[in-house]
């Protein structure tokens, strides 16, 4: 239905959309190293400008010249082939740390655990029955531990346990994506029609009303994913592509934040390690790890709950 009632697409290309869709839901999957480009050949060009790369440099932070196409055909799949509420678009009132790690941390505290904040960990010292996780300023031993790290820096620290040097070796074979966002305050009085609206021709792809979203009048914040070679003057091209559907006044301030490793580049045939490594003792949680979804929340949370269940088994 969401298709259907979509603007800027005539009545021939929202069927050619649906019934390639259809053919993604239901077709046979395509080959380990096809990207989405060539995915996408196939179908008109306003498509793959307004809709399906959008959606492949959205979901997988990757160009689609360069982006599997068999996680891109995963991603379809999973929010669209199944029950409505796959696909519903939620918009959190409040930061992400609020909304779920904090009261997590705080549960954990309250069953008798123990969340050690600014503790990072610099080493693991493997012994016949426990690890030892070593920080700045001191070291403890555990049965089992399960490593939820950015797997940029999953190498160096894995690489001196004996049996996952061929794992720390593999791991440099991953590249990084960067996401871009610019916050712009405009006067409090504006606001979009809606809290989120696409954006198309030029480098952002979103723009989140944060007055609706968070109660900061007047704030928007434009972001571009796939980033890794934004134009610099980026920011006023932002802007831009949204004076084409709305007049937002003049900015009153502009703040701009690069993560330049924010997500891997999810490119075809990528060896993602399993979440049960080679040590028995030690495991991995995060949206790198073997799963049919990129980079995402959804993926990371996944392989978070593969990898406590496979400790637990062991318990």
């Amino acid at each position: 239905m969401g298709l259907l009632g979509a603007k800027g697409l005539d009545w021939h290309e929202k069927m050619t959309a649906a019934r390639w869709a259809h053919t993604l839901l239901n077709g046979s999957f395509a080959t380990e190293h096809a990207t989405v480009d060539q995915l996408t050949r196939t179908q008109p060009e306003k498509l793959n400008r307004l809709l399906w790369h959008p959606l492949c440099i959205s979901a997988l932070n990757t160009p689609p010249e360069i982006a599997s196409a068999r996680v891109f055909q995963n991603v379809i799949r999973g929010a669209f082939g199944g029950r409505n509420l796959h696909s519903d678009l939620l918009l959190p009132r409040c930061d992400l740390t609020a909304l779920f790690p904090a009261p997590a941390a705080a549960r954990i505290v309250e069953l008798g655990g123990s969340v050690r904040l600014s503790s990072r960990v610099t080493a693991l010292g493997p012994t016949p029955d426990r690890i030892t996780l070593r920080t700045c300023n001191d070291a403890d031993s555990y049965s089992h531990v399960i490593l939820a790290v950015a797997p940029q820096h999953l190498a160096d620290l894995i690489f001196p346990v004996a049996e996952l040097n061929q794992l720390a070796i593999g791991m440099a074979d991953y590249r990084y994506q960067a996401i871009a966002t610019v916050y712009i305050q405009y006067d409090p009085a504006f606001k979009l029609h809606k809290p989120l609206l696409a954006l198309a021709g030029g480098p952002a792809q979103f723009v989140f009303d944060r007055g609706q979203s968070h109660g900061q009048a007047g704030l928007l914040a434009f972001v571009a994913s796939a980033a890794t070679h934004l134009p610099t003057d980026w920011m006023d091209q932002a802007e831009a592509q949204l004076r084409r559907s709305a007049r937002p006044g003049k900015a009153h301030w502009r703040k701009s934040i690069i993560e330049k490793q924010a997500t891997y580049a999810c490119i075809p045939h990528l060896a993602r390690p399993a979440t049960r490594t080679q040590h028995p003792r030690i495991f991995l949680a995060g949206d790198y790890t073997d799963g049919a979804y990129p980079a995402t929340l959804e993926s990371a949370t996944l392989s978070g709950v593969q990898s406590a269940n496979f400790l637990l088994e062991q318990l």
